[in-house]
C-alpha cells in the first residue's frame, strides 16, 4: 500500500512540475511557445517580446494586438530594408496561415513593450495578452531570459 502511494505521488508531482514548467500555451487553433523576452538595463525605455505562433486550422489566423499592464503600450513590428539599411517598422496584424507558424524573434518579427514599470530580471515573468482574429484574446506570461539569449525552436 505505501509503495502505491509513493508511486502515485510522484506521479502526480511529474505532472504539476511539467505544468508549472511549460511555457506554451493553447487556444482555439492558436499554439503560442515560449513568450520571452531579454533584462534589460534599469534606464531601458523599450524591450522586446518573442515567440513562435503555430496554426493549426485549415484557415488563416491573424495576430491584431498585444497588450500588458507592465507598460504604456505593446506595439506589433518587423524588420525590413529600406534605402540599403534594415530598419524597424510598426505593423498592424501578422498573418499566421493555416498550418503554419510564424517566429517572433530578433531581427523578424518582434512586440514592442514600451515603458515598463520597472527592469525584469533573469527568471522573472510577466503577463502578455496577444488578440487574434479568429482564436480571440489569449492570456500569456513573458519570461525574462538573459541579455544575450537567443531562443531557438526545434520541434
Amino acid at each position: 500500500m505505501k509503495k502505491t502511494i509513493h508511486t502515485l505521488l510522484i506521479t502526480l508531482l511529474s505532472f504539476t512540475a511539467g505544468s508549472v514548467f511549460a511555457h506554451d500555451y493553447h487556444q482555439g487553433s492558436i499554439q503560442i511557445d515560449h513568450p520571452w523576452s531579454r533584462e534589460a538595463p534599469p534606464t531601458a525605455t523599450v524591450i522586446a517580446g518573442f515567440f513562435q505562433l503555430k496554426n493549426t486550422a485549415s484557415s488563416d489566423d491573424f495576430l491584431l494586438s498585444a497588450s500588458t499592464p507592465i507598460a504604456e503600450r505593446v506595439e506589433i513590428h518587423t524588420h525590413e530594408m529600406a534605402d540599403g539599411m534594415m530598419q524597424m517598422k510598426k505593423i498592424d496584424a501578422v498573418r499566421v496561415g493555416s498550418m503554419q507558424s510564424v517566429m517572433f524573434e530578433p531581427g523578424s518579427y518582434h512586440l514592442m513593450i514600451f515603458n515598463p514599470n520597472k527592469s525584469y530580471k533573469k527568471g522573472e515573468r510577466f503577463p502578455m495578452t496577444l488578440t487574434f482574429e479568429k482564436a480571440g484574446s489569449i492570456e500569456v506570461e513573458m519570461a525574462i531570459e538573459e541579455a544575450g539569449h537567443v531562443h531557438t525552436h526545434t520541434h
